[in-house]
């Protein structure tokens, strides 16, 4: 029996479990069904989550293998990290689906994050991963740039979920994934336009398809931004399996959030994202979808912008199946990533048996 341990982002955040739910299903496509999944905060509490000293000890005596990911964490402040303890790690291990990005600072110029992991930490990280995959080319360049050499684009895992069969029915909503705008890193005019852009999307949309126009809160703090809209009816998802569900059979998704972006561009659904930082234009851009982002940061018209492409759905899928190839190719690196690391898993238990 092989025990994997799976070190991811557990903040309350759909978008966290859906990326969880793809990189499992990965796993198991490669480990098999029997194989043992242990998820554990990226994020350190009461001494453990992450890879901290205590983290790390219970690795070595449990894990055949260990795999970070997927998520943004190089960045936010999401992975707690002991160099020492790292150094100490036995089992082998992956990084998948990791990104890392840089915002607007207040004269709309890109700055990396003060939460961001620092330098010699991200080095020491990839150094030690014996197959290390990001998910877009933004990332890679800026792991490149601190001298991060051996890592491969290889996509988020959730742009390789399923497509919807032909005979998933469509219940017609139009679903608006909203970010609440204090979490919007940008500078303040745009942060504090956004509830103005709102209010327009939702009064342009609604007059086209009524009623059946609602937001969607990817977490907790979400809830907040959608009170101020008591007219539109608003859900929440904590639940990923209900989530998809939501996705595959909407009308359309216009989304502040990649992670609803994304899995439509699997579905096959009709999805707009709108961007405001380099992590996820950059997705966008990676997975051959750069021409359907609209960038906050230099539309003049927010709205004029969605309508076009919510009336070019055709458009939307021609498009989908140009980049059709290159998220081919990248389900084919994240695979043979895996198959790799499957292979150092095996190593490391023969040797084992053999001690």
């Amino acid at each position: 029996m092989t025990t994997l341990f799976c070190v991811r982002p557990t903040t309350p955040n759909i978008g966290n479990d859906l990326i969880n739910k793809a990189t499992t299903d990965l796993l198991y496509s490669v480990f098999g069904d029997d194989v043992s999944i242990v998820n554990i905060s990226a994020l350190a509490a009461g001494g453990r989550g992450g890879l901290t000293a205590a983290q790390v000890y219970d690795m070595n005596r449990f894990a055949d293998g260990v795999v970070i990911g997927g998520g943004n964490l190089f960045e936010n402040g999401q992975l707690s990290v002991d160099r020492h303890a790292l150094r100490s790690l036995h089992a082998p291990m992956m990084l998948i689906g990791v990104s890392h990005g840089r915002i607007y600072d207040a004269t709309g110029g890109w700055t990396h994050r003060t939460d961001s992991m620092s330098e010699p930490t991200a080095r020491e990280l990839a150094a030690k991963a014996e197959v290390a995959l990001v998910r877009d080319a933004g990332s890679h360049a800026i792991l490149q740039a601190m001298g991060i050499g051996d890592v491969e684009v290889a996509g988020c895992p959730t742009t390789f979920m399923a497509p919807n069969a032909g005979d998933v029915a469509c219940d017609g909503r139009v679903l608006l994934s909203v970010r609440h705008p204090a979490r919007m890193s940008v500078p303040p005019a745009l942060q504090w336009r956004t509830p103005h852009d709102m209010r327009r999307l939702v009064d342009a949309l609604r007059a086209i398809h009524g009623d059946r126009v609602h937001l969607v809160c990817h977490d907790y703090l979400d809830l907040e931004f959608a009170a101020g809209f008591p007219d539109v009816p608003h859900l929440y998802f904590d639940d990923v399996e209900r989530y998809v569900s939501a996705l595959r059979t909407c009308l359309l998704n216009v989304t502040y959030r990649l992670h609803a972006f994304l899995p439509c561009l699997a579905f096959g659904v009709h999805s707009i994202h709108l961007s405001y930082d380099e992590r996820g234009k950059a997705m966008v851009d990676t997975a051959g979808m750069g021409a359907w982002d609209i960038d906050l940061m230099t539309e003049t018209d927010l709205v004029g912008a969605v309508l076009a492409r919510a009336a070019a759905p055709a458009e939307y899928q021609r498009l989908r199946a140009q980049a059709a190839d290159g998220l081919a190719r990248m389900r084919d690196i994240t695979l043979d990533g895996l198959r790799r690391f499957a292979g150092a898993v095996e190593r490391r238990r023969f040797d084992a048996k053999r001690r």
